[in-house]
């Protein structure tokens, strides 16, 4: 009878160990919970950050173009050699800062790269 209660106080000590290790691992996984949620909120605000200042740069850039393409529709030359001065005709330089190419029948057409 005393071999199975000191078998049983064994494994009563046994489970306290047990129980003991199973309690540090359940606050070490409930940190990194925590930490893994900050870190997906942390980097879903950097995404939107990183997205809308390359919306905004995108805009800025179309707004660039437009504009250009519209000073050179008004007759003003937009590439660097005369910029600002009035145009007589097309300006090889200017359509193509605009990327627009003239087809066979002399008409221009606007290529957008991108």
């Amino acid at each position: 009878m005393e071999e199975v209660l000191g078998l049983l106080a064994k494994f009563q000590e046994q489970l306290n160990v047990m129980n003991d290790e199973f309690q540090e691992i359940k606050k070490i996984t409930y940190k990194l919970y925590k930490e893994n949620e900050e870190l997906k909120e942390e980097n879903e605000n950097l995404r939107r950050l990183l997205f809308s200042e390359e919306d905004n740069d995108e805009e800025e850039e179309r707004k660039g173009y437009n504009n250009l393409a519209k000073l050179y529709d008004e007759g003003f030359h937009i590439c660097h050699l005369n910029f600002g001065e009035v145009r007589k005709g097309e300006c090889l330089f200017c359509m193509g800062l605009l990327g627009i190419q003239l087809d066979s029948n002399g008409k221009d057409d606007k290529v957008v790269e991108g």
